[in-house]
């Protein structure tokens, strides 16, 4: 039996232990170990490849139906790519805190990048150029040197993520988008400037004690982007590097990833907050204000999904997004080379994706995984003084005597931290 007394007592402590319940903030609820950042990295290197179907397959006239739809403001790849940056801001600045020098973590970035960059060039040199040039001459003879647009110009002009020549010997011609053999690799340059961004950031210690000056500098580029998008003469004339219209919606959406990383233990996760986010998101994309709120609104949505543990792990058995897109686009004009569009859009994506999980597969296996592993490798003298003044500008202790790496590894089947 319950007294009136018991009762008030039961409610007191209901209540008591509402008012003290944790927020349930991004940093109390994200889990390095157990996140679906890398599933939503796969899915947004999917949907540029549902994007790029529209204009590489020459379906729908060439034009992505939710340009339409979105009054010109965005296309399922332009959203794609904005989560990348969006996760990858959050990424990269948690890998530079974690990274015991500057110089270890400018490291792990030059492995995250480079080596399946390069490998995806030789691969369109030795493989895909030669199959195109097969297919449209019937020969290999002239492939090397008859073109000015040669394969070794390409391999050279484009070997430091500038991309400075899209086609080989003047192949793909007849396709609806022609010439290009791999038209995402343009951003790659953005994120590789973003990452430097963050490391001087950090070596001037303004990560670590000046969080606030962060959120300033990402509320100007924020302001940059819409300007850019409402005002494109306006904001060129005042900073003429804004010429580049794609710099500052990239880099807005980067340091959003940024200030959410360095504001996590502020920034509330809930349901409540993820359906105003999700109002917003789509009422900005229809009525045309998606710079101005939608684009913060996607960037919580990003997080909120990322962090629900019952997502399926589809990075499961390795982190494919990056092959994924770097390999789609090419996949797609070889395939529209040999005609494979003439099937229909579904049949054409369906086998446009199957060959381009295949390229990130061996992309991931054969090159990405194997260049990641040397990340603990001990860097050469030389390159532990710029580290030393780094972490001394920075505030840490001077490092004692390198560690020794341990000479086991992870298991084959376990991908690396995404962001690592």
């Amino acid at each position: 039996m319950t007294t009136p007394s018991m009762a008030r007592h039961a409610s007191g402590r209901g209540a008591s232990h509402r008012r003290h319940t944790p927020r349930r903030t991004l940093s109390a609820v994200f889990d390095p170990n157990a996140n679906a950042l890398g599933s939503l990295r796969l899915v947004f290197a999917v949907l540029v490849l549902v994007s790029h179907t529209f204009p590489l397959g020459g379906f729908n006239h060439g034009t992505e139906p939710s340009w339409a739809w979105t009054k010109g403001q965005q296309d399922i790849g332009g959203f794609a790519v904005a989560g990348f940056f969006v996760l990858s801001g959050f990424l990269v600045t948690r890998s530079f805190v974690s990274s015991s020098t500057s110089v270890r973590y400018l490291w792990k970035r030059v492995l995250r990048i480079f080596p399946g960059y390069w490998a995806c060039l030789v691969a369109t040199v030795v493989l895909f150029g030669p199959l195109a040039f097969l297919h449209e001459h019937g020969t290999l003879h002239g492939y090397l040197d008859g073109y000015p647009d040669s394969p070794l110009r390409y391999l050279t002009g484009n070997a430091w993520l500038w991309i400075h020549q899209y086609p080989i010997d003047n192949l793909l011609g007849k396709n609806p988008l022609p010439h290009a053999f791999d038209g995402s690799l343009w951003t790659l340059i953005y994120e590789f400037k973003c990452y430097l961004a963050v490391m001087v950031l950090g070596i001037f210690g303004i990560l670590q004690r000046g969080k606030w000056i962060v959120l300033c500098m990402a509320a100007f580029l924020w302001f940059s982007n819409i300007e850019a998008f409402y005002h494109p003469a306006w904001i060129k004339s005042v900073i003429p590097a804004f010429s580049d219209v794609e710099l500052p919606f990239l880099t807005s959406m980067f340091a959003l990833g940024v200030v959410i990383y360095l504001f996590r233990d502020r920034i509330v996760i809930s349901r409540a907050w993820a359906l105003v986010a999700a109002i917003t998101f789509f009422v900005s994309l229809r009525f045309g204000w998606f710079n101005v709120v939608g684009e913060p609104a996607f960037a919580y949505l990003c997080f909120w999904v990322a962090v629900r543990p019952r997502l399926p792990k589809l990075d499961r058995y390795g982190d494919f997004s990056y092959g994924m897109y770097v390999y789609a686009y090419l996949v797609q004009q070889m395939a529209t080379m040999y005609g494979v569009n003439r099937w229909g859009f579904v049949p054409y994506l369906l086998i446009c994706f199957a060959a381009s999980m295949l390229c990130a597969v061996a992309s991931w296996f054969l090159v990405e995984r194997t260049f990641l592993r040397l990340k603990a490798l001990r860097l050469p003298t030389l390159w532990r003084a710029p580290a030393w003044w780094a972490n001394k500008i920075q505030g840490k202790p001077a490092a004692t005597a390198p560690r020794r790496v341990p000479a086991q590894v992870a298991p084959a089947t376990k991908s690396v931290p995404a962001g690592d």
